[in-house]
């Protein structure tokens, strides 16, 4: 009784053959009608009637972005439209529609013009300025398209220019700052900047003639724990405040409480009075906390040269800068290679005069981090950092 169960439970089990719904001898699908062309910046929206066919399997657009580049756009047959991209000009373009079958028979096609408004990346602004040990470039992105922006200078005095860096970004508005190495010295460079999308059209180039402003870093071997009453406590003794500036950027960092309420600080004592004219941080680059947990996304720099023992954010505390930041890629939940590829290499922040910071460059010696808001996007939050290191001038 047993094995006769047995072989009915196998022959019930038995895999079934694969019930193939394609009609070989079923003709090509007609082809779509009542096309209507919407243009947008760098291409266009198709929006057509399907044709009556239960072979139709998707619609195809075929179209030249460059004199012998060809790009092919598909659409299945749960949608009435298709998104053209990659145009780099406002010319007249040829499109060829093409209905094809679950057995990939073809239909006739059927062409249509379009005339694509202004590329993105001709919409794109840019402009070069000198700032503290190099060049910045400010971007205005506002279709939010997945721009490169290169950057080029003669840094060497070679007598001609060569592409020293490639920024990526999505953001309606940026800016991205080169230093070199270790800074560049306070004299005439001249730069280059254009800006290119992933279909490899290319913006107009600006260049320029600029002036590094004089700036030093700021040594960490007088830096020392300044913890005040109400800063965040290290989650345990492993990672101390300390790890932020022991030049370990890989490392594991400092780490807070994950239950501090926001905003939160933290203080440290320079052991020395400085102007600060820009500084990099590391976000923690353990497990998954790039773009993630702890990692600062809004943060104040507030220095002091005699700060209230109470911790109290006073008027002893002068505002430095306000800072946000943000992903190349965009503000998406997605996390991309060169998003974590920009945090590991350190992101820079410039203080400059603003409504926040009118007074960013005056004479400090006792800093205070101040997490705003971290990428745990709660109202409380550890805090994580690696390092930090910043530049400016010594005055004693």
């Amino acid at each position: 009784m047993i094995i006769f169960l047995m072989s009915i439970v196998w022959v019930g089990c038995k895999e079934e053959g694969r019930i193939d719904f394609m009609d070989d001898s079923a003709p090509a699908p007609g082809r779509v009608t009542n096309v209507r062309v919407r243009n947008t910046p760098g291409g266009a929206v198709l929006k057509y009637t399907l044709p009556v066919d239960k072979n139709l399997l998707y619609v195809r657009a075929e179209y030249e972005i460059h004199p012998g580049v060809m790009r092919e756009t598909k659409s299945s047959y749960f949608k009435d439209s298709l998104v053209l991209e990659g145009f780099g000009d406002t010319q007249r373009y040829a499109v060829a529609l093409y209905c094809v079958g679950k057995n990939e028979k073809t239909s006739d096609s059927l062409r249509v013009w379009i005339n694509p408004q202004t590329a993105p990346v001709h919409l794109a602004s840019k402009k070069l300025r000198d700032t503290f040990g190099g060049v910045a470039i400010d971007i205005e992105n506002p279709e939010k398209a997945n721009l490169a922006i290169v950057l080029m200078a003669d840094t060497a005095n070679l007598g001609y220019l060569s592409e020293v860096i490639t920024y990526y970004t999505a953001l309606p508005k940026g800016s991205f700052t080169y230093r070199g190495i270790d800074g560049l010295a306070p004299e005439e460079y001249e730069f280059a900047v254009y800006i290119r999308d992933r279909w490899d059209n290319y913006s107009d180039t600006l260049t320029s003639t600029l002036t590094p402003w004089f700036e030093e870093p700021i040594p960490k071997g007088t830096w020392t724990d300044y913890t005040l009453p109400g800063d965040t406590p290290p989650v345990n003794s492993s990672y101390p405040l300390t790890r932020i500036w022991d030049g370990d950027t890989n490392g594991t960092g400092f780490h807070g409480m994950e239950t501090q309420v926001l905003p939160s600080t933290l203080t440290w004592d320079l052991g020395r009075t400085v102007k600060l004219s820009r500084l990099k941080l590391w976000p923690r680059n353990h497990g998954d906390d790039l773009w993630k947990r702890g990692h600062p996304k809004i943060f104040e720099i507030w220095g002091s040269v005699s700060p209230n023992p109470t911790g109290i954010m006073d008027d002893s505390w002068i505002p430095l800068g306000r800072f946000e930041s943000l992903k190349p890629s965009g503000t998406g939940a997605q996390i991309t290679q060169e998003d974590l590829d920009f945090a590991r290499a350190g992101i820079e922040f410039d203080f400059e005069i603003s409504d926040f910071a009118p007074d960013p460059y005056t004479p400090i010696r006792f800093i205070r981090f101040r997490s705003v808001t971290t990428y745990a996007n709660l109202s409380f939050s550890t805090t994580s950092i690696a390092e930090i290191s910043f530049w400016g001038e010594l005055i004693n």
